[in-house]
C-alpha cells in the first residue's frame, strides 16, 4: 500500500496539472483502487502475522499503536478509492478541477496515518527485532526473591512464608493455601502451593498497560491459574486462566465472569504463560506462542496477582509484572 498509494499521490499531482494527458485520470484512480484493496489486505495480513510472534513487553503499545492505525488506513484508503471511482465514473464529477483537487487534498491528509502506519511498522522490525535491553531503573528488595521498581516487579519465590503477608488477599487467606520450597531438578526453587479452597492474591502495586509473565508446572493440579491483571478488588479484574486442556481471556465485572476468547491447548510440565493487557487489547501466550487474542474495553490501572481454583499442588518458579 505504501508503494501504491504515494504512487497514486503522484500521479494525482500530473494528472491535475498536465489535464491534456487524459489518459493519467483512469490510471490515477486505478492506482487508487490498488491501494485501497492492498490496504485492507495488509491490515489483515498484518494481523495475522502480529498473533504469530511473540512480542517483548516494551514493544506491545507501539504493536497496540501499529493495529490500530493500520485499522484507520484500511478504512480510509478502502472507502477512499470507492470515492474515486465513483467521482471518475459519473459524468458530473468526471472532468470537474474543483472535485478533482478536493479529492487530492483528502488523500494528501490521508497519507498522514499512512506514514505513522509504516513508521510504526519498521520501529517494530528495526527497534525491537533484533533484542533490545530493558532500561534499568530503581529497584527495591522487597522480601526474598520479591523485587519491586518503577516498571513493574519480579518475583522468584525464595521463601515459603515471607510472601504472604505482602500480598492482599482476594479470596481465601495464607491460611487457606499450604506452600512449601521445592528444588527443582536443575538446581533452581519453586514455591509449591497447595489452596485447601479457591484462593487469590495480588501484589498492591498499581500498573497500567502490562505484561505479567508466569512459570508454572500444573502437573499434580486439577484446576485452572489464573492471572490477573487490572485488579480492583475481588470482583473485578481481567484474567487468564490455564487449565491443562483449555486457556480462556476474559473479565469479571461485578462478580460475573466473561469470557471474551478461549483456545484449545494440550500442555504439561512446566510452561511459561503470559497475559497481556494494553488499552483494549488483550493477548494471551503459552509459551512464545499467542493462543488468544481478543478485543474490549481497556481498564482501568490496578494490581496484578495470581488465583488458584482446584485441587493437587501447582508450582510456581516466577511471577513478573511489566509496565508497558
Amino acid at each position: 500500500p505504501i508503494a501504491l498509494i504515494v504512487g497514486a499521490l503522484g500521479a494525482d499531482i500530473f494528472s491535475l496539472v498536465l489535464r491534456r494527458w487524459e489518459w493519467l485520470r483512469p490510471a490515477t484512480v486505478a492506482l487508487y483502487i490498488a491501494g485501497g484493496a492492498s490496504a485492507v489486505l495488509t491490515y489483515f495480513t498484518g494481523t495475522w502475522a502480529a498473533d504469530s510472534v511473540s512480542v517483548v513487553a516494551e514493544a506491545q503499545p507501539l504493536l497496540t499503536e501499529h493495529s490500530n492505525l493500520g485499522w484507520w488506513t484500511m478504512w480510509f484508503f478502502g472507502i477512499y478509492a470507492l470515492m474515486r471511482l465513483g467521482t471518475h465514473l459519473w459524468s458530473r464529477t468526471r472532468g470537474s478541477i474543483a472535485v478533482h483537487a478536493a479529492l487530492f487534498l483528502l488523500a494528501l491528509g490521508g497519507s498522514y496515518l499512512l506514514y505513522e502506519t509504516g513508521d510504526h511498522g519498521a520501529e517494530m522490525v528495526y527497534r525491537y527485532g533484533v533484542g533490545v535491553q530493558m532500561p534499568e531503573s530503581e529497584q527495591a528488595s522487597v522480601e526474598p526473591g520479591l523485587i519491586v521498581g518503577e516498571s513493574g516487579w519480579q518475583w522468584q519465590p525464595q521463601s515459603d512464608t515471607a510472601w504472604t503477608g505482602r500480598m492482599r488477599w482476594l479470596e481465601g487467606g495464607p491460611s487457606a493455601v499450604e506452600a512449601r520450597l521445592d528444588t527443582l531438578k536443575d538446581g533452581s526453587v519453586a514455591l509449591a502451593l497447595t489452596p485447601q479452597e479457591s484462593v487469590a492474591f495480588a501484589l498492591p502495586d498499581t500498573l497500567g498497560a502490562v505484561q505479567v509473565t508466569a512459570e508454572v508446572n500444573q502437573e499434580k493440579f486439577d484446576g485452572t491459574v489464573s492471572l490477573l491483571h487490572h485488579v480492583q478488588d475481588a470482583e473485578n479484574y481481567d484474567f487468564l486462566a490455564i487449565s491443562d486442556r483449555a486457556v480462556q481471556q476474559g473479565r469479571v465485572s461485578g462478580g460475573e465472569e466473561t469470557v471474551m476468547d478461549e483456545a484449545a491447548v494440550d500442555q504439561n510440565g512446566w510452561v511459561t504463560v503470559r497475559a497481556v493487557g494494553d488499552g483494549t487489547h488483550f493477548r494471551g501466550y503459552l509459551g512464545s506462542e499467542l493462543v488468544t487474542h481478543p478485543h474490549g474495553e481497556a481498564a482501568d490501572p490496578g494490581m496484578v496477582g495470581l488465583r488458584l481454583e482446584g485441587t493437587g499442588t501447582v508450582q510456581l518458579r516466577r511471577l513478573t509484572a511489566e509496565a508497558l
